[in-house]
């Protein structure tokens, strides 16, 4: 479980929507992790989970007809799904 906790870890870092220094990045995303875990095995909508992080909690601007947004996002997603 540490592992995925890790790599879900380092793929939020890499992403970093909010765009803090790199050296917080390992840190700063980590209370999304067990929401995500969750989503994944119990193979819920994980798209719709990284949409309400985006919107409701980092209070980002996020549009779902926004191509680049959704695409942007879906690259994360695919991501996710690998752990």
């Amino acid at each position: 479980m540490e592992k995925k906790v890790e790599k879900i870890n380092l793929i939020l870092a890499e992403w970093n929507p909010i765009g803090v220094p790199e050296n917080i990045t390992s840190d700063e995303y980590r209370d999304y992790i067990p929401i995500i875990l969750e989503v994944l095995e119990k193979k819920g909508n994980l798209m719709k989970v990284l949409e309400d992080i985006l919107v409701n909690k980092m209070e980002l601007e996020y549009d779902s007809q926004n191509k680049e947004h959704v695409q942007d996002l879906g690259k994360v997603y695919q991501k996710l799904l690998c752990v």
